[in-house]
């Protein structure tokens, strides 16, 4: 088992198609979520805005504060004079994800979307989820997942089963790296929740999904009334919740009840989605189930979407 570790990392990149389809589908959730937040952009990423800024040090020099002062930008001081900054950044998110979305020159528009989304992340913050973090992690490490070789100029948007993309040696490195970074950052995100919320007696005594039902700002009326004043019903769903999440870094590796598994993960992101309003972070989640999906289960994912679209 130990021999065959290093030929995961060297080997022919064998998870092409599966990455470039949830590359696609991030890229088409930030285009429009982007879009959504367009009015209100003012108030969220301008550096009079209700946030405000970050605050810039200026006892240290921009080239010694390191890739901070890269994804800082919105909250220089300078932004205060020149008042129309964050509009250039969202419009340059905007086309850079549709570049990438149609694979036009995708390795120079994965690091520019790298680029403004995480300004945009950062400068917003506080208004936004704990989705967006983990995000923006996911922006990088698909930064150095690419082709060694590609139609660069060539506009495309399907993902052909037939497509033979060509890696070099250092490419499959990065590759196969950056591809099981992206799955134990997400084990990560799972192992972590689970950690600081067993710290939590709220979640140690059962009643957190009780407590957090009864606040309206996270719960809908539907949250509400199935669990505000139920407490055993509330009960099942804290600890199965709470189950999920420890059980999720060790399952999700288990062929055979995996698919049975994130079901269930899919079916409680969606629930808090749309059940405590933290859509951005649900739908996240969701997507980067994908990661952890064999290519064929993706094959009769797009088939069976393919046939419904052809139907309707």
């Amino acid at each position: 088992m130990l021999k065959s570790i290093p030929n995961t990392f060297i080997q022919d990149f064998p998870h092409w198609r599966k990455v470039e389809l949830f590359r696609r589908l991030l890229y088409i959730f930030l285009f429009l979520n982007t879009l959504s937040l367009l009015p209100i952009a003012k108030e969220i990423w301008s550096y009079n805005g209700i946030i405000g800024p970050r605050g810039w040090n200026f006892g240290i020099p921009t080239i010694e504060q390191g890739s901070y002062a890269l994804i800082n930008v919105l909250s220089h001081p300078a932004n205060n004079t020149y008042t129309w900054v964050y509009i250039v950044f969202i419009v340059a998110q905007l086309i850079f994800l549709v570049m990438g979305i149609f694979r036009f020159l995708p390795k120079i528009s994965s690091v520019m979307i790298y680029f403004f989304t995480v300004n945009l992340f950062l400068k917003g913050g506080q208004m936004f989820t704990g989705g967006e973090v983990l995000v923006c992690l996911l922006l990088f490490y698909l930064m150095f997942i690419q082709k060694s070789t590609s139609d660069k100029w060539k506009i495309s948007f399907k993902i052909s089963s037939d497509e033979k993309p060509i890696f070099t040696f250092l490419q499959n490195v990065l590759n196969n790296s950056f591809y099981w970074m992206c799955l134990i950052q997400v084990c990560l995100v799972y192992f972590f929740s689970t950690f600081y919320k067993l710290l939590d007696w709220n979640w140690l005594n059962g009643s957190a999904v009780m407590y957090v039902s009864r606040i309206d700002a996270y719960s809908s009326g539907m949250n509400r009334l199935f669990f505000a004043d139920n407490y055993t019903l509330a009960l099942v769903v804290t600890y199965l919740l709470l189950l999920y999440q420890a059980l999720f870094p060790f399952v999700v590796w288990i062929k055979k009840i995996k698919k049975q598994f994130l079901i269930f993960g899919v079916i409680f992101h969606l629930g808090i989605a749309f059940g405590m309003g933290l859509f951005t972070f649900g739908i996240i989640m969701c997507l980067v189930y994908l990661l952890f999906l064999d290519v064929e289960q993706i094959d009769r994912l797009v088939d069976r979407f393919r046939r419904k679209s052809v139907k309707v």
